[in-house]
């Protein structure tokens, strides 16, 4: 998924910037890690988030169908920050450096 699209706040859209396949390249070991910790919590915070807010919509709504829409943009963002996430994972990998 591209991030175009996507609402990101200026620090993800950075973040996610940051796991570009030149940009990974250009990293060691401990850079990559550093990365791949930043990225989880940002994703973490997100899924929480996801969570939170979701189940608030449900209880408001009164129905998980009806209260989906509203919470599809904190999903995109999720989604953008996974794919972010393995990025870097693939890249540890084939240095060696997973684990």
């Amino acid at each position: 998924m591209s991030n175009h699209h996507v609402n990101l706040t200026q620090q993800e859209n950075s973040l996610v910037d940051e796991t570009h396949p030149h940009a990974l390249e250009r990293m060691d070991e401990k850079a990559l890690r550093e990365l791949q910790s930043r990225l989880r919590r940002a994703r973490e915070k997100n899924f929480s988030l996801l969570r939170r807010q979701g189940a608030a919509r449900v209880e408001a709504e009164g129905a998980r169908g009806a209260a989906q829409p509203a919470n599809e943009r904190r999903g995109e963002k999720l989604e953008v920050l996974d794919e972010a996430l393995a990025r870097v994972d693939q890249r540890l990998d084939a240095i060696g450096g997973a684990g």
